[in-house]
């Protein structure tokens, strides 16, 4: 990973953060990491590099929606999300969405729909907690069409001729937005599919992976910039298709990134949970945990068991396919490699 200067400081005040005498300022490494968008068809995408965290520490004063840090005062972008992520305790790794209009003063605000209880999930002043800006679409993916310097979607007036970029939704489904380029003076804005509208400052949470579906065989490169994240993350996932982004730029495979343990395990793939991996020519092979005899991952349509050394051939980069079999909600621990402790 090449490294580059990255100035903490310009960071907290380019956000709109400020730290009181009492908090203290973390980095970890930073860098950036290149996945190649080949088409026509479908990719998958992740943030694998994070916007630094804006504010680290302990809350001193929790309830059942909120959570006050009187080390920090806080003055969040209008308009933009947040990434609320538990760093330590019973909770380590729950990450949540919070829109600016949520946070004030010393004070951040758990709005979640059905509602989120803090204090009966188990959130305690002892715990630690770290919140982080949430990049939009044009921090991603730049307004620039592909073609011109920088640029990485095609774009064009109309979604049918635009590349199209799907973000999860939380329910199962997806939300579609592309880059339109047009008018007179020319100018890039993202719009979403379904209603045609300018959708401006769209965030993308890491946990959450994309899917880039190109029109053209142009080819294109999504260069992700960022810190590394030297602990684990927390989602949930829902009954059908869900992306997971690897969150991790590099040392995550099937035998390490921890999955086992909260995917539904059967006799056969008909009966699991299956984890969709992307090959290089875009095409997908599909994994399961073997339960009963033979325990262990498994390719669909295969009956013999993964050894631990072919799993861990087994690479995940950017962002995989989780399709749960169940109804209800299900958490899934997206692993760091255990190595980023050290960093």
């Amino acid at each position: 990973m090449k490294k580059y200067t990255y100035s903490f400081l310009a960071a907290i005040l380019a956000s709109g953060i400020a730290h009181g005498a009492g908090a203290t300022a973390y980095t970890t490494p930073v860098g950036y990491s290149s996945q190649t968008l080949a088409g026509p068809g479908f990719n998958l995408a992740g943030l694998t590099l994070h916007n630094s965290q804006l504010a680290a520490g302990k809350f001193e004063t929790i309830t059942a929606t909120s959570a006050t840090d009187n080390d920090v005062t806080y003055a969040p972008l209008i308009g933009r999300t947040y990434v609320l992520e538990i760093t330590s305790g019973t909770l380590l790794g729950a990450v949540f969405e919070i829109l600016a209009s949520n946070i004030s003063g010393s004070d951040i605000n758990v709005i979640t729909v059905p509602a989120t209880d803090l204090v009966t999930l188990g959130l305690t002043t002892s715990d630690t907690y770290s919140l982080r800006l949430a990049p939009t679409l044009e921090e991603i993916f730049t307004t620039i069409p592909l073609g011109q310097p920088g640029g990485v979607l095609e774009s064009a007036l109309n979604a049918a001729g635009s590349d199209i970029v799907w973000l999860p939704d939380g329910n199962g489904g997806f939300v579609k937005y592309y880059l339109r380029t047009g008018g007179n003076p020319v100018t890039s804005v993202f719009r979403a599919v379904a209603t045609n509208t300018a959708s401006l400052d769209i965030p993308v949470v890491y946990v959450d992976g994309m899917i880039i579906e190109k029109k053209s065989s142009t080819p294109a490169t999504l260069t992700v910039t960022g810190e590394v994240k030297v602990k684990a993350s927390t989602t949930a996932l829902t009954f059908g298709f869900n992306t997971v982004s690897i969150v991790a730029p590099v040392g995550l495979n099937l035998f390490n990134a921890g999955l086992e343990d909260d995917l539904l395990a059967g006799l056969n793939a008909a009966g699991a949970d299956l984890v969709w991996v992307q090959n290089a020519d875009k095409t997908f092979t599909k994994y399961f945990r073997r339960s009963n005899t033979n325990p262990g991952w498994r390719v669909e349509g295969n009956t013999t068991t993964l050894t631990q050394a072919q799993a861990e051939a087994v690479t995940l980069s950017n962002s995989l396919i989780i399709e749960v079999r169940t109804a209800g909600t299900v958490p899934l621990d997206l692993n760091v490699p255990s190595s980023y402790s050290n960093l």
